[in-house]
């Protein structure tokens, strides 16, 4: 019963949130009287760069499977290429699906534990390690790219709030990360502490020393750090030239640094727990402060989201009908 009101929950959340948007986009016209789908189907389309798009994106998600087995391979699991790739691309469908019922980051953890039985808490270890250093990096290119826009001195409301909630975000995490590197943590202190919590302790003690093996392989953590800036440079990239390819390049017109921060910021919404929605509505705000027109940031996003599902079909198809 929870899980279905659960998800009943995020289906009323992810519908209002696209309601929303779709009918400002629809009822919104410009001088001509043109809303901007009827703009969209008129423009000609430049599909050189969705192709483009297409393979950034490839590129970009290729990184983050090789981030991870880097991870996995560290604490001397088992993970072949082959098997990376399909776990990765497998959970990158689950994570972008509308309603998931089960997180993508999950069924990697899950599927990487099979593998390698008797490392359970090292799986999971793997997973979480990765995501952080996502975040984290993915804050602070965001930090770097509101500075150096001048993004933070917009005095719209809603420029601020995403200023000041990246801003915090990037200190908790620079400051956690710094906290976890304390002699306190690696000397297992705070692994003991842990096993005295009640019917979850032993876990948390097991899945925390599995975290801090990480702290001995300083070499790969920035490595895989440095990696995922060309991540989240990529995936700002495909972003622009999705909107390149769509709508007419117009003075004014967002460039690709903007592009860049666009997604980053947009991407901050990835820590709500909801599969749609939030990054829609974050990146139709960004382009609305940039006076584009209302719908845009909704039909750029979607076609972003598009691309996303098709490279994970593709490669996932493509690993099982070659046995890659």
């Amino acid at each position: 019963m929870r899980r279905f009101l659960y998800i009943f929950l995020q289906f009323l959340l992810i519908t209002g949130i696209f309601g929303f948007l779709f009918w400002n986009a629809v009822t919104a016209v410009d001088a001509e009287g043109k809303n901007i789908f009827t703009v969209l189907c008129e423009q000609p389309k430049r599909w050189h760069f969705l192709v483009a798009a297409f393979f950034c994106q490839l590129f970009s998600v290729s990184l983050t499977i090789i981030r991870w087995r880097w991870l996995v391979r560290t604490l001397g699991l088992e993970c072949s290429r082959r098997e990376a790739f399909r776990f990765g691309f497998l959970g990158l469908i689950l994570n972008l699906a509308p309603l998931g019922v089960v997180g993508g980051d999950a069924v990697k953890a899950v599927l990487i534990a099979q593998r390698n039985p008797d490392y359970k808490s090292q799986a999971v270890a793997s997973v979480f390690v990765d995501r952080f250093i996502g975040l984290l990096v993915m804050l602070i290119c965001c930090t770097l790219l509101i500075c150096w826009t001048g993004f933070f001195a917009r005095p719209e409301i809603i420029a601020q709030m995403f200023t000041h909630i990246v801003f915090a975000l990037t200190a908790i995490g620079l400051l956690g990360t710094g906290i976890v590197f304390l002699p306190f943590f690696a000397k297992g202190h705070f692994e003991r502490l842990l096993e005295k919590i009640p019917l979850f302790g032993k876990l948390c003690s097991k899945l925390t020393s599995a975290l801090l093996l990480y702290c001995n392989h300083k070499r790969c953590l920035l490595q895989s750090s440095l990696l995922t800036i060309f991540v989240h440079l990529s995936f700002g990239m495909s972003l622009y030239w999705i909107a390149i390819a769509l709508f007419p390049v117009a003075p004014g017109f967002p460039g690709l640094v903007d592009h860049l921060m666009f997604h980053n910021v947009a991407n901050v919404t990835s820590m709500i727990p909801i599969s749609a929605g939030p990054y829609e509505w974050a990146l139709e705000q960004l382009y609305q402060l940039l006076a584009m027109s209302i719908g845009m940031g909704l039909i750029v996003s979607l076609m972003f989201r598009l691309t996303t599902i098709l490279v994970a079909l593709a490669c996932v198809l493509s690993l099982h009908a070659y046995r890659l």
